[in-house]
């Protein structure tokens, strides 16, 4: 097999070589931007490499894939596809995944476990209202619930006005990118996202994936409500960092 149009070689060595990779082909062009950072988390932080891929990365080679499993995921790479990898339970499916953004340094694998009752939202970004509810009444109260006891009511005779009410937080707050969501960001290097059990999901999970897989985007109802005052919003990636998502939509690149 000719190797030199292969990004992922599958040596188990790190190296630069997503950098030469090419142009998006036009159907899959979604010049999402502006651009963030390079890619998430290191996937050393935690211990993922040596857990998922073994201690002993110089036998790598021992366990290289096959030709036609590397022409699959280079195929994936180039056309900027998503991958289904079959398999009987412990044949490395999983491991796949760690591999590829080890040798590529595309950071921490972003997994998301899928069971029968996994629905579409759940990958996408979680929306906390009921936290944000609080916060609200807690600061129409005049301040936090587990604060100093309060004085008697009113201002004393004389007394100028009292403290103001804390302000409530902006709704990003209480938002949180999901795994897929968060892999749909537009980063200078992509992320690997392993979406983990599918074939357990409901019926529907996989076509509204293929939905949101094609456009290549998804919107946030509660930022798109109010984006005329707050056209840019900061919320939390999946991996703890903060992004700012424009005009409610998250859209790739």
């Amino acid at each position: 097999m000719n190797e030199e149009w292969l990004i992922y070689r599958g040596v188990g060595e790190p190296h630069d070589g997503i950098e030469a990779l090419p142009d998006p082909p036009p159907w899959r062009d979604f010049d999402g931007g502006p651009v963030g950072e390079p890619g998430g988390p290191a996937d050393t932080a935690d211990g993922n490499v040596t857990r998922r891929l073994g201690a002993h990365r110089q036998a790598a080679e021992l366990h290289r894939p096959e030709p036609e499993e590397l022409e699959a995921i280079n195929a994936a790479l180039y056309l900027r596809r998503p991958l289904l990898v079959t398999g009987y339970p412990g044949t490395g499916k999983s491991t796949l995944a760690h591999a590829v953004a080890h040798e590529l340094k595309l950071g921490r694998v972003l997994r998301w476990p899928v069971v029968s009752r996994t629905v579409l939202q759940e990958g996408l970004y979680r929306y906390d209202a009921i936290a944000r509810l609080q916060d609200v009444q807690i600061a129409a109260s005049g301040g936090p619930r587990w604060g100093p006891p309060a004085g008697p009511p009113g201002p004393a005779p004389g007394a100028g006005p009292g403290p103001a009410a804390p302000p409530v937080p902006g709704i990003g707050k209480y938002i949180r990118l999901g795994p897929l969501g968060t892999a749909l960001l537009p980063t200078e290097r992509p992320r690997v996202l392993l979406i983990d059990e599918l074939d357990k999901s409901d019926i529907d999970l996989p076509n509204d994936l293929l939905n949101v897989l094609e456009e290549g985007e998804f919107a946030l109802p509660e930022l798109e409500r109010v984006a005329d005052t707050e056209p840019e919003v900061q919320v939390l990636t999946d991996d703890g960092a903060k992004v700012t998502v424009r005009g409610g939509r998250v859209r790739c690149r």
